[in-house]
């Protein structure tokens, strides 16, 4: 499998081979920045914004880099989703989008085409709004303090009713795509197995010591018999590696706008609201966000506090095993905290 980027050339073949208007000048490419959150995904996939010309439109190609490594030590949610799984996701939010249009536009792609075929598998998506290729894309948690507190506040609400959007797409069944045939309906089951599979795999490569994986399991019979996980009664689309990092911005005309919201498809899956990674108060997510994403709030009660630890808890053991399934260097410091920080909280943390 080639591990190259994707050359204009190559974009130009993408676009014609799908499109009934295919370019006529080579596009312009460029590489979307990638997030700390995902390390297994960046390391089989890249994205890519391509803009062309004649006739003006700006293209999202998701291109598959490597074939996902044979490992014993991993588990569902790990492995990042298929190239064909992330597609069927993709356009199960444009159907649901389409049907239900949000109150103010987002720019999630809209799916185009997928490719499956080796060497370069890929999926094509469309932007909703064209943008200009001369204006790089910038991530929203890199330019948030530098910004006025309305801009700043404008940007988040927008990102808050994108959250809801997402969350509004349902399904019967709970977990990743690799789960579905499991017919998982309770969310306590299935985030249950995720994170048990999550602490035996993190034990077994020395990220977590046998003392602390007893204890944790204690703790989680504790949030199990007084039910933690089970209010979820429809499961949501939710992307738990998605925060701030996943926001793109551009300036239109010297104004900031929403440009690309990308929730990381790889790691997309079926359960509870709360698990999505902007709504960690490591992320402290900001009032204006919370007034964007609606009512009822994510978190009220302390049992809900609770919960959300435990999805601190499982994240960081994600993206941990994550990085050091592909062997690369991660900013995973972070991911380090998050752990530790839970762990604590946990012993004495609420179920009731």
């Amino acid at each position: 499998m080639p591990s190259s980027h994707l050359t204009p050339l190559e974009a130009k073949d993408i676009l014609a081979a799908h499109l009934p208007q295919p370019p006529i000048e080579l596009p312009v490419v460029s590489l979307v920045p990638s997030t700390d959150a995902d390390p297994a995904a960046r390391a089989r996939f890249r994205s890519y914004l391509v803009h062309s010309s004649k006739p003006a439109a700006s293209y999202l190609v998701t291109l598959q880099i490597s074939e996902p490594l044979e490992d014993t030590a991993t588990v569902p949610f790990s492995v990042p989703n298929s190239i064909q799984a992330q597609f069927k996701l993709l356009c199960s939010l444009g159907a649901h989008i389409s049907s239900e249009p949000p109150p103010i536009p987002l720019p999630f792609p809209v799916p185009v085409a997928l490719n499956a075929d080796v060497p370069r598998p890929y999926i094509l998506a469309r932007l909703p709004v064209p943008l200009t290729a001369s204006v790089p894309l910038r991530q929203l948690a890199a330019v948030r303090d530098s910004l006025p507190p309305e801009g700043a506040a404008s940007l988040d609400l927008r990102f808050g009713v994108a959250l809801r959007t997402l969350h509004n797409l349902q399904s019967e069944w709970c977990g990743p795509p690799t789960l579905e045939k499991e017919g998982l309906y309770s969310w306590q089951e299935a985030f249950t197995l995720l994170l048990e599979e999550t602490l035996s795999a993190a034990e077994s490569t020395g990220l977590v010591s046998a003392v602390d994986l007893t204890a944790l399991r204690g703790y989680l019979a504790r949030a199990i018999g007084a039910f933690l996980f089970d209010d979820v009664e429809v499961p949501s689309l939710v992307a738990p590696t998605i925060g701030a990092e996943s926001v793109f911005i551009t300036d239109v005309d010297g104004e900031l706008q929403l440009a690309l919201l990308l929730p990381s498809l790889a790691h997309v899956l079926y359960g509870d609201p709360l698990l999505e990674r902007a709504f960690s108060p490591s992320e402290a997510p900001s009032r204006a966000l919370l007034e964007g994403y609606g009512a009822p709030p994510p978190i009220v009660f302390a049992r809900q506090r609770t919960k959300r630890v435990w999805y601190d808890l499982y994240l960081g053991l994600v993206v941990l095993l994550g990085a050091r399934r592909v062997g690369e260097d991660q900013n995973t410091n972070w991911a380090v905290k998050l752990v530790e920080q839970s762990r604590i909280s946990l012993k004495d943390a609420p179920c009731y």
